[in-house]
């Protein structure tokens, strides 16, 4: 399958830069590209692009140089895709950017022409993370005065707590290398940093069209104390923001995601790979396992393992349309019409089907990494969540 280069389908004028030049026409100044496309130095044992890379951990302001961003990805902007140019899943692997200016890495040049995976760490209204650069985009014009030269994953900018506005943000950031750790750095001996699956020919597409989901989940093993705590409750805990899919098909649920929210994400493991049957699980009390499920029957499951709903619950997917606050929420937002129903827990998908194409894992009921088109549907979420 050919690598699917996300490209923006924001309005504005092509930024077609080049190198040193356009850096420096931008403003940034030749200290700072000197800086950003230096080889950074590995800050964390655990290996960037791993289950533990994805965590996203906040710090305070990290200063640096203000740039026009924007953030894609997200349910209201499928046309970006999940997968970044590098061949990363951008939902497994959360802390991510990608650096503008073209439509191959040779050519996208806003930053300096970054390697893949260099980290940086921006910052937005008193609050800072590392994301690495996975992906590519084309651009676009300046952004509040700024050259726009930088794309936010829609789950890093919400960690930043950057406003989603159905994907169409955008806004100043600062942007610095973070200092390397260690003593290896000091001492000239610092590694190089990880690189899995860095082509020789960013463009090829078949590159990337090798690295299938599970060979992304096993290429990115990471050492003990790294990626998924073990279960609370009986709901898997993933050190991340975001909900993460286990290799069985079952989800992690953030560590600091509400009760409710585990509760939605455990009750969906109970029935992770359940038949599809038109009308299935209707009829049933919600707190009994049915045989089958069709949209509506699964999602209220969860839903009532959210304490959510009442264990007599029963309707067909239309009457969702209705169903809590108008609206994405924070951890929940599902999807309804009268044809059919889905939604997402912590960034992660719930539906019957792999509606966002092949590498949207099983076909069946359960977790789905791809964001899928939300046209047609009305857009809900539970008070509060």
């Amino acid at each position: 399958m050919a690598r699917r280069r996300r490209t923006s389908s924001r309005s504005g004028a092509l930024l077609v830069v080049s190198g040193f030049t356009a850096v420096l026409s931008a403003g940034l100044g030749l200290m700072v590209v000197a800086l950003l496309i230096t080889p950074p130095a590995p800050g964390s044992s655990c290996p960037a692009g791993s289950g533990a890379a994805g965590v996203i951990v906040l710090a305070a302001a990290g200063g640096g140089d203000r740039v026009g961003a924007t953030e894609y990805g997200g349910p209201d902007d499928p046309s970006s895709g999940s997968v970044g140019a590098s061949g990363a899943s951008l939902v497994q692997n959360p802390d991510s950017y990608a650096e503008l200016g073209g439509d191959t890495f040779q050519t996208a040049t806003a930053l300096g022409g970054l390697p893949y995976m260099t980290p940086l760490r921006v910052s937005w209204d008193g609050r800072s993370a590392v994301a690495y650069k996975r992906d590519i985009g084309l651009g676009g014009g300046p952004v509040a005065g700024l050259p726009r030269v930088i794309d936010l994953w829609w789950q890093f900018a919400g960690a930043l707590r950057i406003p989603y506005e159905s994907g169409r943000w955008s806004g100043a950031v600062s942007i610095t290398r973070p200092p390397a750790t260690g003593a290896g750095a000091a001492l000239g001996a610092s590694p190089s940093p990880p690189s899995p699956s860095s082509p020789s020919s960013p463009s090829s597409p078949s590159s990337a069209s090798s690295l299938s989901p599970s060979t992304l989940s096993s290429s990115s093993a990471a050492p003990s104390g790294c990626g998924t705590a073990p279960a609370v409750g009986g709901v898997p805990i993933s050190s991340g923001p975001r909900a993460e899919l286990l290799a069985d098909g079952q989800a992690a649920a953030p560590a600091d995601a509400p009760a409710a929210v585990q509760g939605i994400i455990d009750a969906g493991n109970q029935i992770v790979g359940a038949p599809y049957l038109s009308g299935g699980g209707h009829g049933l009390p919600l707190d009994q396992i049915s045989p089958a499920y069709d949209c509506s029957s699964s999602v209220e499951h969860l839903l009532y393992g959210g304490h959510l709903l009442p264990v007599d619950y029963d309707a067909a997917s239309g009457t969702l349309e209705s169903f809590g606050l108008p609206g994405p929420g924070r951890w929940v937002t599902i999807y309804a019409s009268a044809d059919h129903v889905f939604m997402y827990v912590a960034g992660l998908r719930w539906d019957t089907h792999n509606a966002a194409g092949p590498e949207d894992g099983s076909t069946g009921i359960g977790w789905h990494p791809l964001v899928r088109s939300s046209a047609g549907f009305v857009v809900r979420h539970p008070a509060g969540l």
